[in-house]
């Protein structure tokens, strides 16, 4: 009876194998099955385009999948990001050389590498940069996008201002020239190199020396000064970096920011907090200010000994305590053998003490004439200036740029009197300033009706002309209930008149 059994189990035991090694085979041949028909429709996924069927062919089934592989592209091109909208996962670029915008779709295939090579982010890429890419044409999907290894970019870049009659410019003490159909990026799209001016922050950027990109990094918006008479022809002050000459009813350009203000004229004073927002207006109305005029005693110190001191244009003698009326003066000192020194100096208390320091020349041949300095002598930072030092108790020295009246001339030379334009008469009463005899004329043309100023100063209302000199001037057009705009002209000195046209100003919001 055990032998019996013994064999019966061997017997199930080898038949038991044996189904086993068939189920084993049999999955085999399935797996393989499996595998051979992934590999033919991988085939002929790649062989049809991607899977995507002709919509024109019998049975088509639009899925929305389009597959996206790193590496896949059949373009390249050099161009500037114009925008870009992480909403939509688009960018749109500018061809450097068509001047041609094209967007291209991205999504997590994409990447993004600096001029080296390494991976970035794409919040790492500034709109107006110039960047290499790779992408698909035929789906408008970008595979790759590197900052251009030949480009530049220049952060933070103010008083942007091509020189006069071209579109040249110089950075840094060298010289670029922009490209015929450069990028100008404003908040609002795509602009004009006018549409830039000396109180914007830009970002510039190209290759080599030719600048194909520029992006607005800080704006501007307006001052306009109201009830100006008392303070006609005395001193505006914003902040530290605009000073100039204040005229009837001005509105010039200013940077973004909260400044404090300050007027003055023949000792009357004002100051006052204001804030200017992007293409605002402010307004300060200097009637609050008409007050008795204030004067300070300044003595003066000076090394050397021989120093001769203008103030506003007319030698003072220093052997005594000079009174000055409170406000900004212009001060100029000088010394045979000695570099002059040109300053704005305001005077703020009742007394105060002026040291004054200049700094030997290379040459000793000088000379102790009266000089006729330029705005940019003596820059000051702090209470140091190039070529000697300034210092004083109540007494501030301002080291100023932007928007600067220069220096006079040493005799003074009297101003010439200007006629300023009414400005509550219609456009169809306004005539077209007197033109100087022998002098051609810039004509602001359009937009009717509005009211044109040259660097802040009201000359009338549009169609109005001006004296044509060889510059470069800030056009500002505003009128009531419209977006106060300006404009950066370049004006040649070619032996013509020459017209502007500017677009109608849009309503305010």
């Amino acid at each position: 009876m055990t032998r019996i059994i013994m064999t019966g189990n061997i017997c199930w035991n080898i038949m038991y194998m044996k189904d086993k090694k068939s189920i084993l085979i049999k999955k085999m041949i399935l797996l393989f099955t499996v595998l051979a028909g992934t590999v033919l429709a991988c085939a002929c996924s790649l062989k049809g385009g991607g899977g995507a069927q002709d919509p024109g062919t019998p049975g088509y089934v639009q899925t929305g999948f389009v597959p996206a592989v790193a590496g896949n592209y059949d373009s390249t091109d050099t161009a500037v990001v114009v925008k870009k909208d992480t909403e939509a996962s688009k960018i749109t670029f500018l061809n450097i050389e068509l001047g041609k915008c094209y967007t291209l779709d991205y999504d997590g295939a994409t990447s993004y590498s600096d001029k080296y090579g390494q991976g970035i982010a794409l919040a790492q890429v500034d709109v107006g940069e110039v960047v290499d890419v790779t992408f698909m044409h035929s789906r408008k999907r970008l595979n790759s996008l590197k900052i251009s290894p030949d480009g530049f970019a220049i952060k933070g870049m103010t008083d942007f201002a091509t020189e006069t009659g071209g579109r040249n410019i110089t950075i840094n003490g060298e010289r670029y020239s922009v490209a015929p159909k450069a990028a100008v990026i404003l908040p609002e799209g795509m602009g004009d190199l006018m549409d830039i001016n000396s109180a914007d922050t830009v970002r510039v950027s190209g290759i080599g020396h030719t600048i194909y990109g520029i992006a607005l990094e800080r704006g501007h918006g307006y001052l306009r000064l109201e009830n100006t008479t008392a303070f006609e022809g005395g001193w505006l002050e914003v902040g530290s970096d605009i000073i100039c000459q204040i005229s009837r009813d001005m509105l010039i350009a200013v940077p973004e920011g909260t400044y404090q203000v300050r007027v003055s004229k023949d000792g009357v004073t004002g100051e006052e907090s204001v804030s200017v927002a992007v293409g605002a207006e402010a307004s300060l109305d200097l009637s609050k200010y008409q007050a008795e005029a204030l004067y300070g005693g300044i003595i003066f110190t000076v090394s050397p000994q021989t120093v001769n001191v203008y103030i506003d244009g007319e030698k003072v003698d220093i052997s005594e305590e000079i009174e000055l009326s409170y406000g900004l003066h212009q001060m100029v000192a000088t010394a045979k053998g000695y570099e002059t020194v040109s300053r704005y100096i305001r005077v703020a208390e009742e007394h105060a003490v002026l040291n004054i320091s200049l700094e030997k020349t290379d040459s000793v041949s000088a000379s102790s004439a009266a000089p006729s300095p330029s705005p940019t002598q003596g820059t000051a930072s702090g209470n140091s200036v190039s070529h000697g030092s300034i210092s004083g108790n109540a007494v501030s020295g301002n080291s100023v740029s932007g928007n600067v009246p220069p220096m006079p001339t040493i005799p003074p030379i009297p101003d010439p009197v200007i006629e300023k334009p009414e400005k509550d008469i219609s456009p169809s009463d306004h005539p077209i300033d007197a033109a100087t005899p022998g002098k051609y004329r810039v004509m602001i043309e359009e937009p009717k009706g509005a009211e044109v100023y040259k660097d802040g100063t009201y000359i009338g209302m549009a169609p109005v002309s001006f004296d044509k000199s060889k510059g470069t001037y800030i056009i500002t057009l505003r009128k009531n209930g419209c977006q106060t705009r300006s404009y950066t002209i370049s004006v040649d000195d070619e032996k013509k008149d020459v017209t502007y046209s500017f677009s109608d100003l849009l309503p305010l919001n």
